[in-house]
């Protein structure tokens, strides 16, 4: 259990390193980047002067007044092993050993990126498989951040690929690694950056965010937090009853106050659990807020003075009031709350606590334990909270909640603080990026989310060609019986605009490599297979047909037939089980219709009468569509939605 105020992780700002030292990133068995400027640098005392060598080649330099430095040197070719020595006068402080030069690749995302090796498809086999010398591995551990960190979290270093390194490895980026290497002959260091159930927010930098313009609430707000906690708190907590009074339903009473008009019901036996437990129907598996209330009597001698609250455990977001002033908010499961309380909120006599609790997957709610339910008063007495809970469901139409900009992996800048600033001024080869699930709810801002993104990790790694890989989400979830069904397929849409905008990011169609009933398909193989295709042709230059399978050119429409044309497509574009092209959707303003196609001459033709309007074909939309238009390679045609052009 973590004691703190609206945030459960450590906060602190990067702390100045013991000097003198190599970064954090430079370890026994790195990568570093092949035929690219290698910059070394690293801490001293301010204006100390340290000398670094690269095998026989020697460099010195001065610590700035922030007490960094660092040094080029020239480009490696592919080999090693190579020595990195630092050292202070004629001591040597630090030698780093066995250094490859090879292809670095840095991998990142949510919880299909996080997904280990064991448990993929075949998980025994591929890692009895993983003693593989020329791949060296570092797991970044997850750790988040208020201010950008110097140093990665704490015991992280880089491994020699083994069963016991590989095992918890991201699958995706071993598997995508492993064949790359074989294929390229050439050492290969894998850097896997990634937390399930994070959004994309969180991994872009704070500058980048302030830059784009499109945050700047939130931005200013993280800054507030950082200087004054308290202050960005109470900021959060208006904001967030602000949005709470912004829906028709707000009928002008404060559930957060505990107002005792409200229809507050009791949970089983008056004691807090997951609510998906509690045996009410209108709670069985649902996804969204329940209201969780409570009160307690205190004598004016136990209400003098500060105090702290232990709520126990939420699944997944909580934010908490006493007697209607806000106390603490945070996101995250598997953990205690304890929150701080000024002096001068309690009061004598019945004091009323209020947590709202957001769940999206999964059980939610207050889920104790109870010994961990307690008010701590001044006076040292301790108050049990553990009975006498009431509850109150908000409709399920209310929406996500706002989340605070320091909630680790809902909130923004906070995994780049901790999981991607400590790698910076380190080249890349490329970059797998694998996520989205959590954003699929607001995919409308997604497309310039990752342009920023992959803006910001470019200058971060000093490369402005910087090749990335995006991972298109998968199947999963409803079938879609009706057109114009949006679920994942906004989401999709909005990686294949970004890809498409950028020659040096490519898109890993993975729609039919899903599993509807399954978020996290362990079948790994696949993906990896699609994205060395896609970083084959975007970093290494090989000349490929349609790495990401066949695309959409251009989609015409003279009379009543719409002419669907496709690019990159190896072989023939061919249709599976059907001589019919299913999956396709005519559109106008806004309302759909399902269409069917016919392969002829290489083009989808579509036969749609002449008095039917239409200004927009969709193909393979919703959670799980069924689509069956691939090319000989076996690559499906990716989703996409494109303007109906008049021939």
């Amino acid at each position: 259990m973590i004691r703190t105020l609206g945030v459960l992780v450590g906060l602190a700002g990067s702390a100045a390193a013991e000097p003198p030292q190599l970064a954090s990133v430079f370890t026994d068995h790195m990568v570093v980047q092949r035929e690219a400027p290698l910059m070394l640098f690293g801490t001293a005392e301010p204006g100390d002067a340290v000398s670094v060598s690269l095998d026989d080649a020697t460099q010195s330099v001065r610590a700035g007044l922030d007490g960094r430095w660092w040094v080029d040197f020239e480009p490696l070719a592919a080999g090693g092993p190579h020595t990195i020595t630092l050292k202070a006068g004629d001591a040597t402080v630090q030698a780093i050993s066995d250094v490859l030069s090879g292809d670095v690749f840095l991998c990142s995302g949510q919880s299909n990126m996080e997904w280990p090796l064991k448990s993929s498809l075949y998980g025994d086999r591929e890692v009895a498989a993983a003693g593989i010398d020329q791949i060296r591995l570092l797991k970044v551990s997850k750790a988040s951040a208020i201010s950008p960190e110097a140093a990665l979290p704490e015991g992280n270093a880089w491994h020699v690929s083994a069963p016991e390194t590989a095992a918890d490895f991201s699958a995706v980026c071993f598997l995508t690694g492993k064949a790359l290497q074989a294929e390229h002959d050439v050492p290969v260091g894998l850097i896997d950056a990634s937390w399930g159930g994070s959004r994309i927010e969180p991994w872009i930098s704070e500058t980048a965010l302030a830059a784009s313009g499109q945050h700047d609430a939130a931005v200013n707000l993280m800054r507030l937090y950082r200087d004054d906690p308290p202050a960005a708190l109470a900021l959060y907590a208006e904001q967030w009853t602000g949005w709470w009074k912004s829906h028709d339903w707000y009928d002008g009473r404060d559930p957060w106050t505990g107002d005792a008009t409200l229809d507050w019901m009791p949970t089983p036996d008056w004691r807090l659990s997951d609510w998906s437990t509690w045996g009410v129907p209108e709670l069985e598996g649902f996804l969204g807020q329940v209201w969780h209330r409570v009160t307690f009597t205190l004598t004016p001698e136990q209400a003098t003075g500060a105090a702290s609250v232990s709520i126990g455990q939420a699944d997944d977001v909580d934010v908490t009031w006493l007697n209607g002033t806000a106390i603490g908010a945070t996101h995250g499961w598997g953990f205690g709350r304890v929150y701080d309380v000024p002096a001068g909120v309690l009061k004598p006599g019945e004091n009323t606590l209020v947590v709202n609790v957001y769940n999206s997957y999964g059980g939610g709610g207050l889920t104790g334990p109870e010994e961990d339910l307690h008010v701590d008063l001044a006076d040292g007495s301790s108050v049990p909270i553990a009975q006498g809970w009431t509850w109150l469901k908000v409709p399920g139409d209310a929406g996500n909640p706002m989340p605070a900009p320091w909630y680790p992996i809902q909130g923004f800048s906070m995994l780049h603080n901790g999981m991607i600033a400590p790698l910076e001024g380190l080249r890349l080869k490329g970059v797998l990026w694998y996520q989205g699930e959590s954003n699929a709810g607001d995919a409308e801002a997604y497309e310039d989310l990752l342009t920023v993104l992959v803006k910001d990790w470019r200058g971060a790694f000093r490369d402005s060609d910087l090749s990335v890989a995006v991972i298109q989400l998968p199947r999963w979830g409803a079938l879609p019986s009706a057109a114009g069904t949006e679920g994942w397929g906004t989401i999709r849409e909005a990686m294949r605009r970004a890809a498409a905008a950028d020659d040096k990011v490519g898109l890993v169609v993975a729609i039919d490599l899903g599993d509807p009933m399954n978020l996290h398909p362990p079948e790994k193989q696949h993906v990896a297979d699609r994205t060395v295709r896609v970083m084959d042709a975007l970093a290494y230059g090989k000349p490929t047909v349609g790495p990401s399978g066949p695309e959409i050119a251009r989609a015409e429409r003279s009379g009543d037939v719409i002419r669907v044309a496709f690019e990159g497509v190896e072989g023939d574009l061919q249709t599976i089980s059907s001589d019919t092209a299913i999956g396709f959707e005519t559109c106008f303003e806004g309302a759909c219709r399902y269409v069917s196609g016919m392969v002829v001459n290489g083009d989808v033709m579509i036969g749609l009468p002449s008095d039917i309007a239409a200004d927009e074909l969709r193909y393979c939309q919703g959670d799980s569509p069924i689509c069956n238009l691939f090319d000989s390679n076996g690559l499906p045609a990716g989703p996409f939605r494109v303007e109906l052009a008049d021939r």
